[in-house]
């Protein structure tokens, strides 16, 4: 029966491991695709921003030749169209373009006059080759709207053995051995009678399930908002570097804005990181002193001066001092984002109020502000990781998402209670109940 079991649990094990390693494949191909898709859309837009540079100083070339200096230097092949599909240039076909076929009905060109910009994975009715597209709509002349198209050449076999097929080897012989030794310790365990074992697999496979399900939102989470300003920071250095004719007043705006993206990363990786400090076990809520009217009234001052451009007053209101035990730094921290918070969705002239005090042995602490507000809707997922209510606004004032879920960690850790109050167009009024 032991052998039955173990040579049965091994069996699937495997073949576990081997459809874990075939989807394994597919994901890091589409997301290789992925990826060298918002690459080519960057270049694109280098490319547009060239043309129309150009065309102020009064040096435009014509669409063949911008196709062919562009092919060069990225190895790719530049194409541009009209919105009517009509082919101006193509790097791959020279002076041949005239004869090319109308391109209207492509669905990279479709989407982009459409939205202004599109994208696509097949192959090509010119040359029959599989290609990535990328293309969205430049305005060099305003009397003469195009669309730029860049198209990378695809093979996927390569794809899969360059980019996918190690890593999936590598985790399936890990999977393979770690199944081996799994089943061999365990083989006496699923001897068991057979309602006990269905009722733990089933408590551990949606336990599994749901941790997997957290682990990939949150690495897909991290992986976009990784993305954006590193994709923002390589563009503009590559612009830098590559367009020796850029004026220093432009010059100087691009590196502004790598030096904004380079804080926003920072932020992001130290949110991120003290997260990951306390949901791992590896910090505790260490015994100390805090002096409740003391650390508020610092984290305030710290960002008075934020609050006084935006024309925004902040008020301290407490009865007497407060003192409670736990880790100081960590309770700044909290006011710190919930202060943060209601300055950067407040509105001009208005007033955030601050309040502590202390009430049938607890310590009630509340930041209210008199912003923007949250609808109902949004309320049951507002201490979500990378949630935000508005998104434009959110990153525009550099918020990371992750603000309000570092609140409700940190409050997690001193066994506190986090209540909200709030209406759009109102303001809204967060408060964390301390045990005295």
């Amino acid at each position: 029966m032991r052998k039955r079991v173990l040579v049965y649990s091994v069996s699937i094990i495997l073949v576990g491991v081997f459809v874990t390693a075939i989807v394994s494949v597919c994901v890091g191909v589409s997301a290789y695709l992925n990826e060298k898709e918002q690459s080519l859309h960057l270049y694109v837009r280098l490319i547009n921003q060239s043309i129309a540079k150009d065309f102020v100083d009064g040096t435009q070339l014509s669409m063949t030749e911008y196709a062919d200096i562009f092919s060069r230097e990225s190895g790719y092949r530049i194409t541009f169209v009209d919105p009517s599909g009509t082919v101006l240039g193509d790097s791959k076909a020279g002076t041949g373009y005239v004869d090319m076929e109308n391109h209207g009905d492509r669905e990279e060109i479709i989407e982009a006059v459409q939205t202004g910009a599109g994208g696509s994975d097949r192959e090509s009715k010119t040359f029959g080759r599989e290609y990535l597209y990328a293309a969205e709509i430049g305005d060099g002349d305003p009397d003469r709207v195009f669309v730029t198209r860049i198209a990378m050449e695809v093979n996927k076999a390569d794809i899969i053995m360059d980019q996918a097929i190690k890593s999936a080897l590598l985790s399936s012989l890990i999977g393979i051995v770690f199944a081996a030794i799994l089943a061999l310790f365990y083989s006496k365990r699923l001897t068991r009678p057979v309602r006990e074992m269905e009722r733990r697999l089933t408590r551990t496979m949606d336990e599994n399930r749901k941790a997997e399900n957290i682990r990939r939102e949150f690495v897909a989470n991290v992986t976009h908002e990784l993305k954006t300003p590193l994709t923002s920071i390589a563009g503009f250095v590559e612009t830098i570097r590559d367009d020796k004719s850029i004026d220093e007043k432009t010059r100087d705006r691009f590196l502004d804005i790598i030096s904004i993206e380079s804080a926003r990363l920072g932020r992001l990786i130290d949110d991120i990181l003290i997260i990951s400090d306390i949901e791992s076990g590896r910090e505790t809520n260490t015994e100390g002193d805090i002096d409740v009217v003391e650390a508020i009234s610092e984290v305030a001052e710290v960002f008075a001066p934020l609050a006084k451009e935006a024309g925004i007053g902040i008020l301290f209101d407490y009865s007497y001092e407060m003192h409670m035990g736990g880790n100081a730094d960590r309770f700044k921290q909290m006011m710190a984002n919930l202060i943060e918070n209601a300055v950067k969705y407040s509105n001009a002239d208005s007033e955030i109020r601050i309040t502590a005090a202390k009430e049938s042995g607890r310590i009630r602490i509340s930041v209210k502000d008199e912003g923007i507000g949250i609808s109902e809707e949004h309320m049951g997922r507002l201490f979500e990781r990378f949630f935000r209510v508005d998104k434009s606004r959110s990153k525009a004032v550099g918020g990371t998402g992750l603000g309000l879920a570092i609140v409700k960690h940190i409050a997690a850790l001193f066994d506190a209670e986090i209540e909200v109050k709030s209406k759009p167009g109102e303001g809204s009024e967060f408060t964390v109940v301390f045990k005295a």
